[in-house]
């Protein structure tokens, strides 16, 4: 079941079936939604909304196969299929999605509402283009810009408004990988940060090369911790967990785990 919104054709609106205990966030699909699929594919009672601009991208986690792209299958990865309705991981089908997925077709930033911004389809080079963003490439990105593109932008605050908050008293895990722009995608959450359990967010050194305007990563983790938020660094991606929902997650879940190293 394909179900993907245009924020800009029609209003947002996140139907969670009733058997769902809790709902996570990946924002930055690329073409295989790993997050999503690994999320999708643990537990059969979490909800997912995946949030990505581009429409190649969209193509790919529909069918793979017909998105006449040059990457190969990705075997070693989860992948989602929205065409079947399925995740898929080294060629077998290995759950279901049904109605436990929304697609939102936008970019995030930190605006105060709905608006059309540029952003910079990277080439397709070796089989890239997840490497796109709304900051402009600087000299040094190893892609050179192919399209210029014009896609709504929202906020993550306007879409989490949607959420039925007395059912859902947190949001399990919000996932960004948004090529430079993540810290203005999680100061987006606004008036829900407190809300929020983890926050995983794609902090590499290399953004700071390949894009212009990256914020500093020395600012960005300032912030969370006087958000309430303590990190757990595993490289390029960092995971933020509020200290004051530490109590929420569960024993032998894989963050648990990782909060008591």
């Amino acid at each position: 079941m394909v179900n993907i919104i245009n924020p800009l054709k029609e209003d947002i609106k996140i139907t969670v079936p009733d058997k769902m205990k809790q709902i996570c966030f990946d924002v930055g699909l690329a073409g295989e939604a790993v997050n999503s699929g690994v999320w999708l594919a643990e537990t059969t009672d979490r909800f997912v909304v995946g949030i990505e601009p581009l429409n190649y991208h969209w193509k790919m986690i529909t069918n793979f196969a017909t998105a006449n792209t040059p990457r190969p299958w990705p075997d070693h990865i989860p992948v989602v299929q929205l065409e079947e309705g399925v995740v898929k991981y080294q060629g077998k089908n290995v759950s279901s999605i049904g109605e436990r997925f929304l697609g939102i077709e936008c970019a995030i930033d930190n605006v105060k509402s709905i608006e059309k911004k540029t952003f910079y389809k990277m080439d397709k080079k070796m089989g890239a283009s997840g490497s796109s963003s709304l900051l402009k490439p600087s000299s040094e990105h190893p892609h050179f810009v192919e399209e210029e593109l014009t896609v709504p932008v929202i906020s993550l605050e306007k879409i989490l408004d949607h959420i039925d908050w007395e059912r859902f008293p947190y949001i399990e895990h919000i996932k960004t990988d948004c090529e430079g722009k993540d810290f203005d995608v999680v100061q987006s959450i606004g008036k829900y940060l407190d809300r929020v359990l983890l926050i995983t967010s794609e902090l590499s050194e290399s953004n700071k090369t390949h894009w212009e305007g990256v914020k500093e990563h020395s600012k960005f983790r300032e912030w969370m911790r006087d958000n309430g938020f303590v990190e757990h660094n595993r490289g390029d991606n960092v995971t933020f967990i509020n200290t004051n929902l530490q109590s929420q997650v569960g024993q032998g879940n894989f963050y648990y785990n990782m909060w008591n190293e």
